[in-house]
């Protein structure tokens, strides 16, 4: 931040949050949102810092260029926090274009998740825990993540409309808690059989986790974390690149809460961004080195036992 602009909401008990909806009838909808989760709403201006930046690029077509650019300057001069609303099939563009470490991303517009964010069930705190290079990544506050945000986001909506408050439905996916020592430091070496392929199928076990959805509810498996892991893992075999739309629908779960898994476990270093050597503006996802061969190691481990990993 330049040493003469003031730090985001000094001075005031608010926080600010600029808005950018691409119609007035969105920028009007925005600024509700961030009124009722406790900021102030104020037009775009790239000139005054905030703590949020509120963006709806889902209607934005030959000018979605223009605004990246504008908003990603702005992020890196200011630090501050993006909200980004983003469509499904421009998706692939917006997550590469942004800074890692400091946007939320919301597909297909889903302004209930986007109240609690603002409202500080995250807040500028909860970013930097998820994003501080120097800090352990929370991962098992991710598994509580969407519960909390569903029961805030009905408590906002209620406020803010109360003849909502038997429309909104509980969307939250529940998540089993992480593992004690889950997310313990890699092994420099690992040692794997020479044919894992022929041992296991994991696209195999893919399909199988998969069908469990035929026949029970597919929140009640909810498991992101590990369905992004084997999906790379399977991928990798397979000598095949991962995009990031592609990988949310791999996920198993609503793409803004896969986006959530995929940004903390690379920002933990588990997983990579490569640049699309063909197309500059979308990136790949892929296994650090270590993840892999973590990946390796327990693939052989659970082979050894004839136990399936579904």
């Amino acid at each position: 931040m330049p040493d003469n602009a003031p730090p985001p909401g000094t001075g005031q008990n608010r926080r600010i949050a600029m808005i950018s909806g691409g119609s007035l009838e969105r920028d009007a909808k925005l600024a509700r949102l961030a009124t009722l989760a406790g900021c102030t709403p104020l037009p775009m201006d790239h000139t005054q810092p905030a703590d949020f930046l509120l963006i709806d690029l889902s209607s934005e077509t030959d000018r979605l260029n223009d605004t990246v650019s504008r908003i990603t300057d702005y992020l890196q001069k200011y630090r501050s926090t993006a909200l980004i609303w983003s469509k499904m099939e421009s998706l692939e563009v917006i997550y590469a274009a942004f800074p890692q470490g400091q946007c939320h991303f919301l597909v297909n517009a889903d302004d209930v998740k986007a109240m609690p964010i603002l409202a500080g069930a995250f807040g500028r705190g909860g970013m930097d825990r998820l994003h501080d290079r120097d800090q352990e990544v929370e991962f098992r506050s991710l598994h509580r993540i969407s519960d909390e945000l569903a029961e805030f986001a009905r408590a906002l909506a209620r406020m803010a409309d109360p003849e909502l408050k038997d429309k909104i439905k509980d969307t939250s996916i529940s998540f089993r808690a992480a593992p004690l020592g889950g997310f313990q430091g890699f092994p420099s070496e690992s040692s794997v059989a020479n044919d894992i392929s022929a041992k296991l199928s994991l696209r195999e076990i893919i399909k199988l986790r998969r069908l469990r959805d035929r026949f029970f509810p597919p929140d009640l498996f909810a498991d992101p974390a590990w369905d992004i892991l084997l999906d790379l893992k399977a991928a990798a075999q397979e000598g095949q690149h991962v995009s990031v739309s592609s990988l949310c629908i791999a996920a198993a779960v609503p793409p803004t809460t896969a986006l959530r898994w995929i940004s903390a476990m690379t920002e933990s270093g588990m997983l990579l961004r490569r640049q699309d050597p063909a197309d500059a503006r979308r990136v790949f996802i892929e296994l650090s080195p270590e993840t892999s061969a973590k990946m390796d190691d327990y693939i052989v481990a659970v082979s050894t036992r004839f136990a399936p990993i579904i």
